[in-house]
């Protein structure tokens, strides 16, 4: 992607502009909100029970008429709409990532592309997707994606009487975040919070099956508090447990029970379903402070979301000191326990021998095949 190049204008302009914009939806949106009343006429003739020809004619035709005007000013609105996030975004939002982070591409209206949406093992299943605020870029030299994410299930239930009822159902609604790892994991490890509604657990997606056909196995940690926030599944215990380290547990029960995590190959993805939508503008622009005000606010919306990926990275980190501490104990139980054993077995680097590194009880079959 091509870095993200944007002249920015001074804070009085900004106002004017902005001010411009929200007075041009609202003009938009009082004829657009009348246009519901001529829909009722029908109901308003039946109730005083008016009736004849004309009026008649008049009752079906004119509701016709506002649902195709609302429909065109529902359109034009949400273009407006937009175009006012777009140049919040640029002119505004841009500034505050740019001062925490190197940021490689930045879409107000955009969000993480819908096909790896669909083979996100833990997304619930939708059939609607919708999102904003993409931003790509790097923090603390980890290369990272964001965005806010609503996914819904919509149906049409037809009845007997040719009518359909259609139900909308909101499966997730929050942060949506994907990192890149600094060394890969040859395995997965999904950290799946525990929905009190339960909802997102019954249509969660199958288990997760990588490349190599591993399958999930659940575990626990021995932090009560944590077994009973979230549920563990992994290509094997032994990665599982190099990477829910003390520090990472803490972190994960500070982002919540509604989170969810997968650490896989080359990508850890984060999906917090907090239903929190990040440098949205709430209300009207009246002064330059306003606007200052606004900075502030995306300013600590920025923060949090660099608080879940500080989490993480933290915990990459940890994990890969983990694998390479215990690679080095391997090595030196090999050397210690086969200096004296036949040529055969000297040849075998690792074996499954369980040692115990203060009161931590770890697999010394830990690192070789876990980290590529």
């Amino acid at each position: 992607m091509n870095k993200q190049i944007v002249n920015y204008k001074n804070d009085e302009e900004m106002q004017s502009i902005i001010k411009a914009k929200q007075r041009n939806i609202k003009i938009i949106q009082i004829p657009m909100y009348l246009s519901l009343v001529g829909i009722l006429l029908p109901f308003v003739g039946g109730i005083f029970d008016i009736y004849g020809p004309i009026i008649d004619t008049v009752f079906r035709v004119v509701p016709v008429v506002c649902i195709f005007i609302g429909f065109l000013l529902a359109i034009l609105c949400n273009k407006k709409m937009k175009d006012l996030r777009v140049f919040i975004g640029q002119n505004i939002v841009l500034g505050v990532l740019e001062e925490r982070i190197q940021v490689i591409d930045y879409s107000p209206s955009g969000y993480v592309d819908e096909s790896f949406l669909k083979k996100c093992s833990i997304l619930p299943t939708y059939n609607r997707a919708t999102g904003s605020d993409y931003i790509h870029g790097i923090y603390r030299n980890v290369e990272f994606t964001y965005s806010d994410l609503e996914l819904k299930t919509e149906s049409q239930d037809y009845t007997a009487n040719e009518n359909n009822l259609k139900t909308t159902i909101t499966e997730f609604s929050g942060q949506f975040m994907t990192m890149a790892l600094s060394k890969s994991v040859n395995g997965f490890v999904q950290i799946m919070g525990k929905s009190n509604s339960g909802k997102m657990r019954q249509n969660r997606k199958a288990v997760y099956i990588d490349e190599k056909n591993n399958i999930s196995s659940y575990l626990k940690t021995g932090d009560r508090v944590f077994d009973d926030r979230f549920e563990v599944n992994a290509s094997g215990d032994d990665l599982a447990y190099s990477i829910l380290t003390p520090q990472f547990i803490s972190g994960l029960k500070k982002m919540g029970k509604r989170t969810r995590v997968q650490l896989s190959g080359n990508m850890g993805v984060i999906a917090c379903y907090n239903e929190k939508n990040s440098f949205e503008l709430i209300g009207e622009i009246k002064d330059n402070s306003d606007i200052e005000l606004y900075r502030k606010k995306f300013r600590k919306e920025l923060s949090d979301i660099l608080a879940i990926l500080d989490i993480m990275i933290d915990c990459c980190q940890g994990m890969i000191r983990n694998l390479m501490y215990y690679r080095k104990l391997v090595k030196e139980s090999v050397t210690l326990i086969f200096e004296n054993s036949p040529r055969e077995l000297k040849e075998k680097q690792f074996f499954n021998t369980y040692v115990h590194i203060g009161k931590t009880k770890c697999n010394t079959g830990l690192g070789l095949d876990m980290l590529q």
